[in-house]
């Protein structure tokens, strides 16, 4: 008797456990998708950042930029005229921007902000949740996965993300931002779903930062897939230089 007990509690916990996994790989495979759908390699876009700040005023700025992969992302300012020329890139785990002014590159952190607004670095430069972070289904309903991003990592932008997924579409309609003690920071809400050729995307994005009240919104301008993207464009020494 005894031994039949332990053999079902055994059973159990086997059982638990594999659920468990088998939730977390669901998990990643759907993240998976929409991390493909936002960044898939070897595409232009521009995108344009409005900024709402504290005294009222607004800041926009129009970004280009060439992705070659997950570890391979460059922006470039287009507007307005006194940012032009100024250069973001990401390479591998590092993010480094380049100012004309001084003109030389800067390593920067992932958590500091993006052209002064609510968005950071990681939020535009790093889609590559799943190389930082471990993903678990929170919840299920008829219409949408809700996910939980958990960092693997002190490195990581936060500490915690949960993202709402249409499931017909694998699209993202929502995001939520956490630091360590699970205080809410930020909700990004997806917008506008619109095709370019063979990508298909939200192209409005609000980020809300949940401390200070304010706003940040991108706009997805322009997509296009390219064959191939030159590595030099990938090259820390060649920020500042036409290619």
């Amino acid at each position: 008797m005894l031994k039949h007990t332990f053999a079902l509690k055994a059973l159990s916990s086997l059982l638990l456990i594999c659920g468990s996994v088998a939730s977390a790989e669901s998990a990643s495979e759907i993240i998976s998708k929409v991390e493909q759908n936002l960044s898939p390699p070897n595409f232009r876009s521009v995108y344009q950042f409005t900024n709402y700040r504290l005294d009222g005023t607004v800041g926009r700025y129009d970004v280009r930029f060439s992705v070659k992969d997950a570890n391979h992302s460059h922006g470039y300012f287009l507007k307005p005229e006194r940012e032009k020329g100024r250069e973001i890139l990401r390479l591998k785990d590092t993010i480094w921007t380049y100012m004309p002014s001084v003109a030389r590159a800067v390593r920067v952190a992932d958590r500091e902000s993006f052209a002064g607004g609510d968005f950071s670095n990681a939020d535009v430069m790093r889609v590559d949740w799943l190389a930082q972070y471990e993903a678990s289904i929170a919840k299920e309903t008829a219409n949408q996965f809700i996910i939980d991003l958990a960092a693997r990592t002190t490195n990581a932008a936060y500490s915690k993300m949960r993202i709402w997924i249409d499931k017909k579409t694998d699209q993202p309609v929502q995001q939520y931002f956490y630091d360590s003690k699970g205080t809410l920071l930020k909700i990004l809400k997806y917008g506008s779903v619109k095709t370019f050729g063979r990508i298909t995307r939200p192209t409005k994005l609000v980020m809300e930062n949940v401390i200070t009240k304010l706003r940040s919104e991108m706009l997805v301008v322009d997509i296009q897939l390219e064959n191939k993207i030159p590595d030099g464009r990938f090259a820390v020494d060649n920020l500042g230089k036409e290619l």
